[in-house]
């Protein structure tokens, strides 16, 4: 059975360089084999995830069983919904999840025990990330309305100035996310915002 490993982080790998290197910690230990990572939201696209859900679909047979891996349910699935979604209605009954935070072993789709767990960890998860948000909302308003709030702090857009101008010289995103020091989806976003330079 192949393994396959998901990361994920909802800001970028660099502000969140512990959790981004806890996780690869965690799947290199379960034997992955291939690592999709990704720096996105849960609320956003994703589309690493997408396309590893697709491939692996498509490659998955009784022969060659796939097991995708995350470090934690809250790396690879949004709410309950995406969870059962994923685990008991995929696609393909050869792709099998791997969640260590829920159980040492692959998930077993037809265990009633195992999908309970996995739909009551999902539910308190989503409610986690509710209140969460509510709290957050409560704050920067409580902020706003004491002339105190400023936004979050700028991360890898605060290198735009520089990006653009390694571009300019001629480097590759790969060559630029290393001499300006952030990843290369940071680059490509970065790009994406300002068309107009990158086509001149």
């Amino acid at each position: 059975m192949e393994k396959w490993g998901y990361v994920r982080v909802s800001v970028d790998r660099e502000t969140q360089a512990a959790g981004w290197a806890e996780q690869h910690r965690v799947l290199k230990e379960l034997g992955c084999t291939r690592i999709f990572e990704e720096e996105a939201s849960t609320r956003g696209e994703r589309p690493v995830f997408d396309s590893m859900m697709r491939e692996a679909a498509q490659s998955a047979h009784e022969a060659r069983r796939i097991c995708i891996c995350a470090a934690k349910m809250d790396r690879a699935f949004r709410d309950l919904i995406a969870a059962d979604a994923a685990i008991t209605k995929g696609d393909n009954p050869h792709v099998i999840w791997h969640l260590p935070d829920l159980s040492p072993n692959p998930l077993d789709p037809s265990d009633p025990v195992q999908m309970l767990l996995v739909r009551m960890m999902a539910a308190v998860g989503q409610f986690e990330r509710d209140r969460l948000a509510e709290r957050r909302a409560y704050g920067i308003a409580k902020a706003k309305a004491e002339g105190k709030y400023k936004g979050r702090a700028p991360t890898a857009r605060a290198k735009t100035d520089k990006v653009l101008s390694a571009r300019d010289r001629g480097l590759t995103p790969d060559e630029t996310a290393k001499v300006v020091g952030i990843s290369r989806a940071s680059v490509y976003r970065i790009l994406k915002d300002h068309p107009q330079d990158a086509a001149s």
